[in-house]
């Protein structure tokens, strides 16, 4: 089934993200965890700030375009809208706990891969190998 929203960046079927995309999420979430410390006074009841939504959909909606839609974003959006809580930095932590898709390096197949090494005798002190 074709994802119309998938040509716009929205990720629905994509578990990880490139660390590229991690690191302009941890900028935008970031910023707006700082505008949230500077705006305090204004901010600091929560959802009933008309200045606190504004910047929550506002990051939402860049999270999401840049990372795709994930649970957590659900998560951290509800967050950001109790009062008191929304002064920790929610946006920061989720893209933090976000998985990317760099892989660590495959180990070497044989032996070796499990930290044993195999010690050969030289080859004339080896019995020569008999086919029938």
């Amino acid at each position: 089934m074709l994802n119309p929203l998938g040509l716009l960046g929205f990720g629905f079927g994509h578990a990880k993200v490139s660390k590229r995309r991690k690191l302009v999420a941890l900028l935008i979430a970031a910023a707006a965890d700082f505008l949230q410390w500077v705006l305090l006074p204004m901010v600091v009841e929560g959802a009933l700030s008309p200045l606190d939504w504004a910047v929550d959909l506002a990051t939402a909606a860049a999270l999401l375009l840049v990372v795709g839609f994930k649970a957590r974003l659900a998560l951290a959006f509800t967050a950001e809208l109790i009062p008191g809580l929304d002064m920790f930095p929610t946006w920061v932590a989720l893209v933090l706990t976000l998985p990317t898709d760099e892989e660590a390096p495959s180990a070497p197949s044989g032996s070796a891969a499990h930290g044993t090494v195999e010690y050969l005798p030289p080859a004339e002190a080896r019995p020569a190998d008999k086919t029938p």
